[in-house]
């Protein structure tokens, strides 16, 4: 049985401050987050796949690589992961990436 309740201590205070969270396939090379959910919709088999991976509410993960397949860095492992499980994820961009935040300084 998946407890689909079960949050890092973590997490409720991320909620709290920041209420939009995105798609973890929404973010770019190099961008840092904090999981802050798993989609309801997300089967159980994937949801304990996920959960085997450290990827649960509260896990911060980098970057890596985007794309399809994404690479992500959760803890000391390296995990791919498809587009479609990406978009199950939603997560708080903790610190965008150096090019991210460049161009937000330099574009008007």
């Amino acid at each position: 049985s998946i407890n689909r309740n079960y949050s890092h201590p973590r997490t409720a205070a991320l909620s709290r401050e920041t209420p939009l969270s995105v798609a973890l396939s929404k973010l770019h090379q190099g961008d840092a987050a904090t999981v802050l959910d798993i989609d309801d919709a997300t089967p159980a088999a994937q949801v304990a796949r996920l959960a085997a991976r450290g990827l649960v509410p509260g896990a911060s993960l980098v970057v890596l690589r985007a794309g399809d397949p994404m690479l992500v860095r959760c803890d000391d492992s390296r995990w791919a992961l498809t587009r479609a499980d990406a978009e199950g994820i939603q997560v708080h961009c903790d610190k965008p990436s150096l090019g991210r935040r460049l161009r937000a300084l330099l574009l008007p």
